[in-house]
């Protein structure tokens, strides 16, 4: 995902949008991970949503990997910190934190 919401935008709206476009891609019984700037810039709550949809879109499974905003969320939500820093720390530990670019990940398909 690139660029950021603009205001008045909302998370069905995206969720919409990114449904149609994944539907005509064709990801049905496939894994689709949300990455980019687009990606990084949602709110937790939204990115939620755009993963929840996945059956809508086909896919096995919608995902946004954890990120420093997913941490917080984490607290928010009253898991301790010890939790929080356990799963920042498995996760970095197996590469998989951040959001970030595909630079270096071998994707079997992208879609901008």
């Amino acid at each position: 995902l690139t660029g950021a919401l603009r205001p008045g935008v909302s998370a069905t709206d995206l969720v919409l949008t990114i449904t149609q476009r994944l539907r005509k891609h064709g990801v049905v019984a496939k894994f689709v991970e949300f990455f980019g700037d687009g990606a990084e810039s949602l709110t937790v709550t939204t990115r939620m949503t755009v993963a929840n949809m996945c059956p809508e879109y086909g896919a096995t499974i919608g995902f946004f990997p954890i990120d420093e905003k997913s941490l917080e969320y984490l607290r928010i939500t009253g898991r301790s910190e010890e939790k929080v820093a356990l799963t920042e720390a498995y996760m970095k530990a197996n590469g998989l934190f951040g959001i970030g670019d595909a630079k270096g990940i071998h994707y079997s398909s992208t879609l901008s």
